[in-house]
């Protein structure tokens, strides 16, 4: 089973997939932050060095493009491919609003009749790579994934990644894996399951329902375990010195490239995923003042309130 790493802006940049491929692995493929494009094609300064080819030097990548225009998109494919890149995908998954309100993304999914007409405008040509689709099951209800599907199958995508809720639903509401299963059942080509798989037990699940699953992308899962695709393949968990070890390299590779204000609070945004639903732990992490500190938050006993020894000490998060 192959295994996409989603990405995250403002996190999964170059220096933490090079990390968390010589750290932990299990990834196949670590999507890249999607390029918003404009008119002027113009990219961003971090745009430019995530899709740069010696940012990622010995790791598979998947660069990601956010755009309603055909011609933007045949523009950036063909500098994707300049690039050295076969394959690169089309965001219709992402449900911010800012986003949405103009048509991207999954709010493309609100207006079929478009989404058709844009497809057909881009497969008319031939295309410089390989490309592949995110996707949401519908804008407003699980229903509209019918149609949406139709369309999709019509095209010749490299695979089309399902995330299996709606824009309305965002990342918290209830998942429809049996979207999935419709795919499966209808032919297409090469879907990829997204949405909720946290732990191997999850993926277990989902193999059980889905036997024909060819592959995953696994998003925030990642981010609460950096070595849940070892894990997958049966490796070990992630021990507590290998996990500060981590925490620690990637701040350092933050503060070197940034700040080390920036860096600590990339690595705070980073360990909410662990500390998800244990309040005492969120506390301590945002009163964290170093790298230190927080890794030390990690280490709380919240079951029975006891703090490492390390943070009872003058000048600690305890004391501040």
């Amino acid at each position: 089973m192959k295994i996409f790493f989603a990405p995250m802006e403002g996190i999964t940049d170059g220096i933490f997939r090079r990390v968390h491929r010589e750290m932990f692995g299990g990834a196949d493929v670590y999507g890249l932050p999607f390029h918003k494009l404009t008119q002027s094609m113009t990219l961003t300064n971090r745009e430019k060095r995530d899709v740069d080819p010696e940012e990622n030097r010995g790791i598979d990548v998947l660069p990601q493009a956010l755009t309603r225009d055909p011609e933007q998109l045949h523009a950036w494919m063909s500098y994707i491919q300049g690039m050295g890149y076969g394959c690169a995908d089309l965001n219709l998954g992402c449900p911010s609003p800012t986003v949405t309100k103009r048509g991207r993304g999954s709010g493309m999914l609100r207006d079929p009749g478009y989404l058709r007409s844009f497809l057909d405008a881009v497969f008319s040509r031939t295309l410089p790579l390989t490309l592949s689709v995110k996707t949401r099951i519908g804008f407003e209800q699980a229903g509209e994934w019918e149609r949406i599907l139709d369309i999709l199958g019509d095209y010749p995508f490299g695979h089309i990644t399902i995330h299996v809720r709606t824009m309305k639903e965002q990342y918290t509401g209830g998942i429809h894996p049996e979207a999935f299963e419709t795919a499966i059942r209808r032919g297409v080509a090469h879907p990829v399951y997204n949405g909720d798989l946290r732990t191997p037990e999850d993926v277990a699940r989902l193999l059980d329902r889905c036997p024909e699953t060819e592959a995953v992308m696994i998003g925030r899962g990642f981010l609460a375990d950096p070595a849940l695709g070892r894990r997958l393949r049966g490796g070990p968990e992630a021990g507590e010195e290998e996990l500060a070890a981590w925490y620690r390299a990637l701040y350092t590779g933050w503060a070197e490239r940034f700040h080390p204000t920036i860096a600590l609070g990339r690595i705070k945004k980073l360990m909410e995923w662990p500390c998800e639903g244990d309040i005492r732990r969120r506390r301590l992490l945002r009163r964290a003042g170093t790298i230190e500190e927080c890794i030390l938050s990690l280490r709380v006993n919240s079951m029975n309130g006891r703090l490492p020894e390390e943070m009872i000490h003058e000048g600690s998060v305890q004391a501040k």
